[in-house]
């Protein structure tokens, strides 16, 4: 399955266009973007995206508590959500994967990286 609508959050204009660039050259379609939490979690009740790339720590809302408000929305519920974040720990990526998210990326990561995590998250045929 290849995401029909993609959402993209981060804070950094410089993340977010990388993010954009990666996801043109594996031919996903433009993601929609938001810069901070409130927005994210906003964009994504009214776009319901199928695919989620979000940061972990996001101002006004955190990526934890988007990611809870959206598995509990029927609509946004069965979303793939990745955590492309700074958040580099070993903790970090168990309490990612505990918490909701189905797949995790600590920054700085290649774009070989980004597709072949997307790739398994979505069981599809992106080049």
């Amino acid at each position: 399955m290849s995401p029909r609508k993609i959402l993209l959050a981060d804070a950094d204009p410089g993340s977010r266009e990388l993010l954009r660039l990666y996801l043109e050259r594996l031919g996903c379609p433009t993601p929609v973007q938001a810069k901070d939490g409130e927005e994210a979690l906003d964009k994504a009740l009214a776009e319901k995206p199928d695919l989620i790339v979000m940061e972990v720590r996001l101002p006004k809302l955190d990526g934890f508590e988007i990611v809870a408000r959206l598995r509990r929305t029927p609509s946004t519920r069965n979303a793939q959500i990745l955590a492309a974040t700074a958040s580099a720990l070993p903790e970090d990526r168990k309490r990612c994967l505990a918490n909701g998210f189905n797949g995790y990326l600590a920054k700085p990561f290649t774009y070989q990286q980004f597709g072949e995590l997307l790739r398994a998250m979505l069981a599809s045929d992106i080049d």
